[in-house]
C-alpha cells in the first residue's frame, strides 16, 4: 500500500503555520519547522511493514497549494494522514474535498488534539474516512493500514470509521503501547534536512528532535489548564533510558547532528533523569552533541542542573507563563514565583541556558 504522511500548505498573511507537534497553534513570521516525531515514527513503522511511504510536508517544503494537489494526484496514495488543529480544521475539511477530486480512492485519516476531543465532528462535517484519537497515532495508523491491507483482523480502540453510512468507533483510545518497541526513526525517509536548520531551538546545526516520553508527567496532577496535549496524552509514558540513549547514539553516528531537542512535554525527572545523565557521560555522548529539552520549575535542584550540564545539556525550555501567583494557580501550574526564580538562577549557575515562554492577555 502507498501511504502519505501529509501536511498540506496553509498559506496565510500572518506567516508560517506551526502545526506539527505544537501544543498551541500559532503563525511564525520567520519560517520555523519542527520535526514531527510521532508522524516520523508512523512513517518508519509502515515502511518497515512493507508499505510505500511518501513524506509529504507541503509546509516545510514551502509548496504552493496547487502544486501540492498536483503531487497528490500524481502519487495517488491509498491512505493519507493529516494532522489538524482547531484553527485550521475547517480548512482541512475543504482540502479533503480537493483530495477526493484528484484522487478519489484515497482514504483520508485525521489525527491530532482537535479530532481527539471532537472525533465525530470531522466525520460528520467532512469526507474524512477515519479519525484516530490520542497521541499514539503512530501505532494506531500502523494498525489501521494493516487492517485495510488484510494483515490484522481488528481495529484498535480509538479509530473512528464508517460502516453502512453510520459513524462508528469501538471505544476510547488507550495509551498502552510500548515506546521501547518503536524502531529508530528513518530520518532519510522523513526528510530530516527540512527541519535541521530553520528552528530557534537549535544553537548549533544540523539539529533534530526526539521524544523519549509522551507527554507531561504533570498531567497526573491535572495538567496545565491551557495546554491541549493532555487531550492527546491523558497519562504519561516514557522509554527506558537504554532505548533513548541507543537512538541518540544512532543519530550521532549516522547523521552527525550537533544538537538534539527532546520535545517530550516535560522531560523525565528523578531517578530516570539521573540515570540518563550518567549514561550520556559514560557513553561519551556529552562530548559529541548538545542536548536540550522541555522542563518544569519546582522539581529540579542545583545538583540536578549540575549533572545535566556535565551530561551535555545546553538549553532548558521552561513554561513560565506568568509571574503572578494568582495566575499560576488558576492555570494549575503547580509552581510558585519563588520556584521560577530559583530554577532560573540554579540553571544559570550550573552553566545551562534557561529559555522561558510567557503568555500575556489572560481574560482576568
Amino acid at each position: 500500500m502507498k501511504i502519505a504522511i501529509s501536511y498540506p500548505p496553509l498559506p496565510n498573511e500572518k506567516g508560517i503555520p506551526l502545526l506539527s507537534q505544537n501544543r498551541q497553534f500559532q503563525f511564525f513570521s520567520e519560517p520555523t519547522y519542527i520535526y514531527p516525531v510521532v508522524p516520523a515514527y508512523a512513517a518508519t513503522l509502515l515502511s518497515q511493514a512493507g508499505c510505500d511511504v511518501v513524506w509529504d510536508d507541503g509546509i516545510a517544503e514551502e509548496k504552493e497549494y496547487p502544486r501540492w494537489l498536483q503531487d497528490v494526484e500524481k502519487v495517488s496514495p491509498d491512505v493519507m494522514m493529516i494532522e489538524t488543529k482547531t484553527p485550521v480544521v475547517k480548512r482541512h475539511w475543504r482540502m479533503i474535498d480537493d483530495v477526493k477530486k484528484v484522487s478519489p480512492d484515497t482514504k483520508v485519516v485525521l489525527v491530532g488534539d482537535h479530532v481527539t476531543a471532537l472525533p465525530q465532528e470531522s466525520m460528520e462535517n467532512s469526507r474524512t474516512d477515519y479519525v484516530i484519537e490520542g497521541g499514539d497515532y503512530d501505532f494506531l495508523l500502523h494498525n489501521l493500514v494493516m487492517y485495510l491491507d488484510g494483515k490484522v483482523g481488528n481495529l484498535e480502540l480509538g479509530i473512528w470509521y464508517r460502516e453502512n453510512d453510520k459513524i462508528k468507533s469501538k471505544g476510547r483510545f488507550q495509551l498502552n503501547h510500548d515506546l521501547n518497541a518503536l524502531p529508530f526513526i528513518d530520518r532519510d525517509l522523513t526528510r530530516w534536512e527540512l527541519y535541521a536548520y530553520k528552528n530557534g531551538n537549535f544553537k548549533a546545526t544540523p539539529g533534530t528532535y526526539l521524544m523519549v516520553g509522551r507527554d507531561c508527567w504533570w498531567r497526573r496532577y491535572g495538567g496545565c489548564t491551557f495546554c491541549s496535549w493532555p487531550t492527546l496524552y491523558p497519562n504519561y509514558g516514557v522509554m527506558s533510558v537504554k532505548r533513548a540513549l541507543d537512538e541518540i547514539g544512532f543519530l550521532i553516528e549516522n547523521y552527525k547532528f550537533k544538537e538534539i531537542f527532546d520535545d517530550t512535554g516535560t522531560f523525565p525527572a528523578g531517578t530516570w533523569l539521573r540515570k540518563f545523565c550518567e549514561s550520556m557521560i559514560e557513553r561519551g555522548y556529552n562530548e559529541q552533541v548538545c542536548f536540550s529539552c522541555n522542563a518544569r520549575f519546582g522539581v529540579l535542584k542545583p545538583d540536578d542542573y549540575e549533572l545535566m550540564k556535565k551530561a551535555g545539556f545546553r538549553m532548558l525550555l521552561f513554561g513560565l507563563e506568568s509571574a503572578s501567583q494568582e495566575t499560576l494557580d488558576r492555570l494549575n501550574k503547580g509552581i510558585t514565583v519563588q520556584d521560577i526564580m530559583d530554577g532560573c538562577r540554579w540553571a544559570r549557575e550550573a552553566g545551562l541556558e534557561p529559555h522561558i515562554t510567557i503568555m500575556v492577555g489572560y481574560p482576568w
